[in-house]
């Protein structure tokens, strides 16, 4: 039994289709899927957050809510900056996902801890002005900063291709999300509507931009980053 669990923990690329298998599923669980679906609107949060500051904008409040929704309350100088601010929490979220992957792919796992935790402390005393949204970050630090402190390596491999593909297969499932409703209910479709309002193009346009950048960035983490079947049987 041991030298098979062993076996098991050594086959990386196993690990890897078991973490995505448990990433689709886990997500979708009530309570603790929610919580690990947070890390993705953290990534989307932080990326409006990063786009107004980038912008010289203000940067009013970050709010993250149990029920994996989150929202950033900004002020920008005109409808530009505006268009650009809303436009970055879906492209950012996906192009995290591929970039988290291309750091899993050269062995850059703890990069990946310290990237998330670094997010979510400057979001915490930057903007993060909600109970739930303060619990959230406190508790996903404090965890990621224990396993960063104890450095087992398979568990840092283990975490950090979990946080990675929860970010990819979020953004992609977030967007067809957000696609639905903006064909049902356009108003509350939430960047989608936002842009609609400051450009004049339907929501349910710019939801599909989102759709194909989030499934575009998906294909290139696939077919670059994901490890062939030969390394799950050798």
């Amino acid at each position: 039994m041991h030298e098979l669990l062993t076996s098991l923990t050594d086959n990386r690329a196993l690990i890897f289709y078991i973490l995505l298998f448990i990433s689709l599923l886990l997500t979708r669980i009530p309570i603790v899927g929610k919580y690990f679906r947070s890390i993705n609107t953290m990534v989307h949060e932080g990326g409006h957050a990063f786009m107004t500051l980038l912008v010289s904008g203000e940067l009013i409040a970050v709010n993250l809510f149990a029920d994996t929704s989150g929202n950033t309350v900004t002020k920008s100088k005109n409808k530009f900056l505006q268009i650009l601010i809303a436009l970055s929490g879906y492209l950012i979220s996906a192009g995290c996902g591929y970039f988290f992957l291309y750091l899993q792919s050269k062995g850059y796992y703890l990069h990946i801890l310290f990237i998330l935790v670094s997010l979510a402390l400057l979001l915490m005393v930057l903007s993060i002005r909600n109970a739930y949204g303060l619990f959230w970050a406190g508790t996903f630090t404090l965890i990621n900063l224990l396993l960063i402190y104890f450095n087992e390596p398979n568990s840092i491999y283990i975490t950090a291709a979990f946080y990675s593909l929860i970010v990819m297969t979020d953004a992609v499932l977030s967007s067809f999300i957000l696609l639905v409703i903006s064909i049902k209910t356009p108003k509350k479709a939430g960047d989608a509507s936002n842009l609609q309002k400051f450009t004049g193009i339907p929501a349910v346009v710019w939801a599909l931009v989102f759709v194909l950048f989030s499934l575009l960035m998906a294909y290139y983490s696939v077919i670059n980053y994901f490890p062939t079947f030969h390394g799950i049987l050798g």
